[in-house]
């Protein structure tokens, strides 16, 4: 039941606040409009928006970073009043050491108070929380870290804490916190779901141009301290046509390689080539006999219809390009992926490793957004633009480096 209380104090100002009884589980982030870091919204944030309204300009206490504290703050705060968040998050975690070392999970305290996390609970299983019990009076410090491994812990079936031993698929799986009934951060859960990785690579936060964070994989491992950032290459998808202004056939992604040096779509090792899919059905395996090779620097074309997009675009004609056949790219949006071979599991099942993975949309979708705006540019939506990359070196699954632009498809992006 929601609750409409009016807040004078101080401000001078009537404001009402939604106080909402706050059903299921805790965000895992510390909510907009918590001024004293405490990862919750209350009396104490008022106070200080009211102790610090209209400062002077670069006030370093504005938790929105404007030039003074005034209404859109307040605004802030009353749209959140009596939120709880959830101020640990999983930070990284190690999930491929081949047994040489133990997986390994870190967890981040993301507001200015410690927190003790003694009888919070970690887990792979969505279905069973309580697999490992952490151990009473673990604090992390005020934006710290702490790290917990499989060989001494979770994994550890003579652990204390450890109901259930797990350890971390390399194949890909979900890492659960759940803080249980705790007294000060009661029914915090926090999912990861992650994929395939390579031997010593890692999995971490990202933050994205949305004020989101994704879970993807990191340029290296970083454990007990901050993330260095997602790894990014050797081979990115640079430019998406997505929906042609004329003859829909004429669609393509355009792949650029981004190292300093040939790169092979083939894994030798597994004697499996790379592969790229999308949502839809599009499964293009590229060639066996003879392995696609990228120089530095190259781009090639994944298309429908090779000689339509050829002619339609005036595509140079040393450019290599690739029929993925049937299938097509979605006019609202999709993940497409660029995929090279993975391990076998148990069951003889192969596990594929996301070189690039990007989720685009058509603009008009806020209902994917986590914050309901769509920021992906509209005009790429068969106004005869394409979707550019704008950074091939920065993370790609993020609407904030991409725009929409001229088509070069095989060239350098405008």
């Amino acid at each position: 039941m929601n609750r409409i209380r009016k807040l004078t104090e101080t401000t001078g100002l009537t404001v009402i606040v939604l106080a909402c009884c706050l059903g299921g589980f805790a965000a895992a982030q510390c909510p907009p409009g918590d001024w004293n870091g405490d990862c919750r919204v209350d009396w104490l944030d008022l106070g200080l928006l009211a102790a610090h309204w209209l400062d002077e300009p670069n006030n370093p206490d504005d938790p929105n970073h404007r030039a003074t504290a005034d209404a859109v703050d307040l605004a802030t705060l009353a749209n959140h009043w009596r939120r709880t968040g959830c101020p640990i998050v999983i930070n990284e975690l190690l999930a491929h050491s081949h047994d040489i070392s133990p997986d390994w999970i870190e967890l981040h305290n993301v507001s200015d108070v410690p927190v003790d996390i003694g009888g919070w609970f970690l887990s792979d299983n969505e279905q069973d929380l309580y697999k490992y019990r952490i151990e009473d009076g673990t604090v992390v410090e005020p934006n710290g870290f702490i790290l917990f491994h499989e060989d001494t812990q979770f994994g550890n079936p003579y652990c204390p804490g450890t109901q259930s031993p797990f350890a971390l698929s390399e194949n890909g799986e979900s890492l659960c916190l759940y803080s249980g009934a705790d007294a000060q951060f009661p029914d915090c859960l926090v999912v990861e779901r992650f994929g395939a990785s390579e031997t010593w690579v890692t999995f971490g936060r990202h933050p994205t141009s949305t004020g989101t964070f994704a879970f993807v994989l990191m340029s290296e491992p970083t454990p007990g301290r901050a993330n260095t950032g997602p790894l990014i290459g050797p081979v990115v998808i640079n430019e998406i046509m997505y929906h042609p202004a004329g003859d829909a056939d004429a669609e393509y992604v355009e792949l650029l390689n981004t190292s300093p040096g040939p790169v092979t779509l083939f894994d030798f090792r597994s004697m499996e080539p790379w592969r790229f899919t999308d949502d839809g059905g599009i499964a293009l395996v590229f060639p066996r006999e003879p392995p696609v090779t990228l120089d530095a620097g190259e781009h090639i074309l994944l298309v429908r219809n090779v000689s339509l997009v050829r002619r339609t675009y005036g595509v140079p004609a040393h450019v290599q390009m690739f029929s993925w056949g049937s299938g097509r790219l979605s006019n609202s949006g999709e993940r497409i992926r660029l995929l090279k071979p993975g391990d076998v599991d148990n069951a003889g099942t192969r596990y594929w490793v996301e070189v690039d993975s990007i989720h685009y949309s058509d603009g008009t979708h806020p209902e994917n957004s986590p914050d309901g705006v769509d920021r992906w540019p509209p005009e790429a939506d068969g106004a005869g633009l394409s979707l550019n990359r704008m950074f091939p070196s920065r993370y790609g699954d993020d609407p904030g480096n991409w725009h929409a632009t001229i088509p070069t498809p095989g060239s350098t992006n405008d």
